[in-house]
This record gives C-alpha cells, sequence and structure tokens, in this order.
C-alpha cells in the first residue's frame, strides 16, 4: 500500500484526523507499506522526524521521495549532479561526487531561483549535462498558506532555454510509483494509493 503524506496523513504540521490511528491498522493487518511524498524542500530525515512527532513511526526505507529517486538515478547512470534545489535538500546528494557524466537536477530551490544559478543550469546543460527534475508541479501552498511557484514552472524555463525535455522522477512518474512496488515486491494491479 502507498500513502501519500500532503493531504492523507497531514496538511502542513497538522495531522489528518484518524491518520496515524489507520496507518496503525494498516500495520497491525501485515500490510507493506510505502509513505509518498512529492516535497523537494525537506530532506527525509525532517519528514520522517515530522511523522513521528505525530505519532507515526517510519522506517527510512518505508519513505520514498524525488530526492531519493534521483540519488538512485544518478547512481545507476554514473552522474554527477549540479544541483539546483533547496540548501536543506543537498546533504541527500553527498556521496555522488565520482560520477562520469554529469546532471542537472532540479527541484523546489526557493530563493535560490534566479538568474545565476538558472543560468548556470543551462550551461550545465547546454554542455551535454543529462537533465533530471524532481517534479514539476506547478505550485505548493506554502507555509503561510497561500499559493508559492513550485520547481515546475524552473523546469519549464530551462526546458525552454536548452530544448531539452527532464526526466521527471517524482509523481506523477510512472517510475516513481514502480520504484514504491518494487521495493515491496508488490504488483502494480494489487496495489493501492491513497
Amino acid at each position: 500500500m502507498l500513502l501519500d503524506l500532503l493531504g492523507v496523513v497531514y496538511d502542513g504540521d497538522t495531522p489528518i484526523p484518524g491518520a496515524a490511528a489507520a496507518i496503525e491498522r494498516l500495520r497491525k493487518a501485515g500490510l507493506p507499506l510505502r509513505f509518498v511524498s512529492n516535497t523537494t524542500r525537506s530532506p527525509r530525515s525532517k519528514i520522517i522526524a515530522q511523522l513521528v512527532a505525530m505519532g507515526i513511526e517510519v522506517a527510512d526505507e518505508e519513505l520514498l521521495t524525488p530526492a531519493r529517486a534521483a540519488v538512485e538515478w544518478l547512481r545507476n547512470h554514473d552522474r554527477q549532479p549540479h544541483l539546483l534545489v533547496h540548501p536543506d535538500l543537498e546533504a541527500e546528494f553527498s556521496g555522488l561526487e565520482g560520477g562520469n557524466g554529469r546532471a542537472v537536477v532540479v527541484g523546489d530551490a526557493g530563493e535560490g531561483f534566479d538568474h545565476a544559478s538558472l543560468n548556470r543550469a543551462f550551461r550545465e546543460l547546454a554542455a551535454g549535462a543529462d537533465f533530471v527534475a524532481l517534479a514539476v508541479n506547478r505550485t505548493f501552498k506554502d507555509a503561510d498558506g497561500q499559493l508559492s511557484l513550485d520547481a515546475g514552472a524552473f523546469v519549464a524555463a530551462l526546458e525552454f532555454a536548452s530544448g531539452r525535455s527532464p526526466v521527471v522522477l517524482g509523481k506523477p512518474s510512472p517510475d516513481f510509483f514502480l520504484s514504491a512496488l518494487a521495493d515491496l515486491d508488490c504488483p502494480a494491479a494489487d496495489a493501492v494509493m491513497v
């Protein structure tokens, strides 16, 4: 069973009523779970700590994020990342410095999206680097409750400028969900996504 986080388990820092109890019932029923999130700002450790604070125990291997999928992709393709991500997410990519090729990895960089950073990423793409997007969301509900631009607008800018389409590793990429199911050894026809 795959469980989304935002809107299913919590809304910002507020737990969804009954979510923790429902997850506990699923665990007691013996159902294998994976938690999937499209966040490209928060590191896995912060997400897990947030869930624990809500009374939901989650093992590291039970959480799939676009950053985790990207690290796996970079390793499988022997690529060194050029990161255009939020500073809080950079540590997720440590240890990938020695790849034989380059890949521009774009997530929600927040205030890090400026002309200089976008131009550096564009130049990497122009020089032949692979293009990886953690997500292509248009907007998200920010901490202040208002909508904010998400990474999708900046991915689109780099796509337009470079003439190249990215490999999308977060939702709604089928590979993202298939990766979670493979980890569970569960065929897609037998899976449930909430």
